[in-house]
């Protein structure tokens, strides 16, 4: 294949990579470094077109090589761009690939201003973007995390290969004076399929980062309450499940505790919606900063809010959760210059008492604490097995004693 035909093949494979990505881009929706991605495959073939076609003879000779090593470096700044935004790391290491395309913005104007500097601009070219590429790699490589799997790694180390192209590239030129701008120089056909190859895997695996990253996005959406940021019912029974088994094999115990505030809709009649809002994030935030590390919050929807505890028999549970109702009770919200508290009603459950299985907690729980709130509310029942539940006293906390306050505009 002659060398013509491999720049117009890396050439439509760039316009190929670009509107795939737009097009997924617009199907998908939001993705992340999409643009930047597309744009930096269009500058990277245009580059390739303006000294790699002869036939094409768009301009003089240095001019064409000045443009097309700006849109080179500037396809490669919009690489790393790409894999930065998708990364969620936009300003990591920009201002180094900026610089680079600095050095390059001088390099062409001198090339332009004194053609015999066209030997070095090919070695200064070279080396620049071998250093972009590689910068982009360790990017990747950094910043991938586990959730993406081989992807990341796929996508590092075809950049890092361009790299090492791209700088061995110089090194020879430099070693036996081969013009790396020459498309003729005997160098040239081994480049562009190298480039033909990693550009190909370069852009499979920026799509399969895209997917990963989506796919994580989608899971943590469908298992978090938006509200409250914390997990949903369908994300909490996975968790009980999971702990269930666990159980099983180690043949320990575990409790819920399911909660319900009393007097919030009192809230949303006297102050709004809005204020109500405003109460149940701060009550997870309590919850959040009461329970242990290991244990997981969850809001079942309205204003109901269960506590998985992993390794804790029944009269742990109800300490757990008499600490977390007198957490409840001492919270004070300062809503638009008015003060909006409120009081909870818990029943708990425990395994070693009423069974391992996710149904027999949740009924459990539930039916605790809707005795709790039939005699009276504010109060921590416990389930029990036979059907008769216990209902430790509850201590009155002064208004003034262990207040929380939570200021929102």
């Amino acid at each position: 294949m002659d060398t013509t035909t491999l720049v117009l093949a890396n050439g439509l494979l760039f316009a190929l990579y670009a509107g795939v990505m737009l097009v997924n881009a617009r199907i998908v929706g939001g993705t992340r470094g999409a643009m930047w991605f597309a744009g930096a495959n269009l500058l990277r073939g245009a580059s390739m077109l303006l000294v790699g076609v002869e036939w094409l003879d768009i301009a003089p000779a240095r001019y064409a090589a000045a443009v097309s090593a700006m849109f080179a470096v500037v396809g490669a700044l919009m690489l790393h761009q790409a894999f930065a935004d998708l990364l969620e790391r936009g300003e990591l290491m920009r201002g180094v690939q900026i610089a680079l395309v600095g050095v390059m913005a001088v390099g062409s104007t001198l090339l332009i201003l004194f053609p015999s500097t066209e030997f070095l601009l090919g070695v200064v070219l070279c080396g620049v973007l071998g250093i972009q590429f590689a910068v982009a790699a360790l990017l990747v490589f950094r910043f991938s995390g586990e959730e993406v799997g081989p992807a990341g790694w796929l996508t590092g180390l075809a950049l890092m290969v361009y790299a090492a192209s791209l700088l061995l590239r110089a090194v020879l030129s430099t070693r036996f004076g081969v013009k790396t701008l020459n498309i003729s120089a005997p160098i040239i056909p081994i480049w562009l399929m190298t480039c033909i190859v990693t550009s190909a895997a370069t852009a499979f695996g920026f799509m399969s980062l895209s997917t990963a990253k989506l796919r994580v996005e989608l899971l943590w959406h469908a298992q978090v309450d938006e509200l409250t940021g914390l997990l949903n019912r369908w994300a909490l029974k996975r968790m009980v499940m999971r702990e269930i088994e666990r159980c099983r094999r180690t043949n320990s115990s575990v409790a819920v505790v399911m909660i319900d505030l009393d007097g919030l809709k009192l809230v949303n009649d006297r102050t709004g919606h809005s204020a109500g809002d405003v109460m149940l994030q701060a009550v997870a935030g309590v919850l959040q900063e009461t329970v242990r590390e290991q244990d997981s919050v969850a809001r079942m929807g309205g204003d109901e809010f269960c506590v998985l505890l992993p390794e804790t028999a029944l009269d742990a549970a109800l300490h757990v959760a008499e600490r977390l109702r007198e957490e409840i009770q001492g919270l004070v919200v300062n809503y638009r210059g008015q003060t909006v508290r409120t009081g909870a009603s818990l029943g708990v459950a425990s395994s070693d008492v009423c069974g391992l299985g996710w149904q027999l907690l949740m009924d459990s729980s539930d039916a605790a604490l809707y005795r709790a709130k039939r005699e009276g509310r504010n109060r921590v029942v416990a389930a029990q097995k036979e059907g008769r539940s216990i209902a430790p006293e509850p201590q009155k906390v002064s208004p003034l004693i262990g207040e929380r306050s939570n200021l929102a505009s």
